[in-house]
């Protein structure tokens, strides 16, 4: 049978684990389910993390967006969902995509669209237009400025009149 891990263990992992990289709550709590703390523990540890600020949510959804957004090339939509989906409160989750500078946001869907592009030469402009759409929807970026990029690259689009 495998070893218990105490609560002061536990503590002890994972504020070295918080030390080297920003966890949300909820990874910290998955983790500890995996190594089957109690309930009253894990509370006591996440609690204890918090007072002394190995976890700080907002500090956290801000870290992941900027990270998700520059390294992932995802957009506002995919990368708020995902922080939800971490059970990370709507205000903070709105604060961190808010952050991302508007410029570089834009740039970075017109360089995206601009390499998909490429790949899809041989289609008419047309359906170039949609599949750029979907495409870039898909990575999370919103579709009113979606449609405004694609208009700079002179594609017409109609799949976002579905949205």
């Amino acid at each position: 049978m495998a070893d218990v891990m105490t609560r002061d263990e536990a503590f002890r992992k994972l504020a070295a684990r918080c030390t080297s990289k920003e966890c949300c709550v909820w990874e910290v709590r998955e983790k500890m389910r995996n190594w089957n703390i109690a309930r009253v523990d894990e509370d006591s540890v996440v609690e204890q993390l918090i007072a002394e600020r190995f976890i700080d949510e907002s500090r956290y959804a801000r870290a992941f967006a900027n990270d998700q957004f520059r390294f992932a090339g995802w957009g506002r939509i995919k990368i708020g969902y995902t922080l939800r989906q971490k059970l990370v409160d709507s205000l903070t989750v709105s604060q961190a995509v808010q952050a991302i500078d508007e410029d570089e946001y834009r740039e970075a869907l017109m360089r995206i669209l601009k390499v998909k592009m490429r790949s899809l030469k041989a289609l008419p402009q047309q359906a170039q237009g949609e599949k750029l759409m979907r495409f870039a929807m898909s990575r999370g970026f919103e579709p009113y400025l979606i449609h405004e990029c694609l208009k700079e690259l002179s594609l017409e689009c109609e799949v976002g009149s579905e949205i």
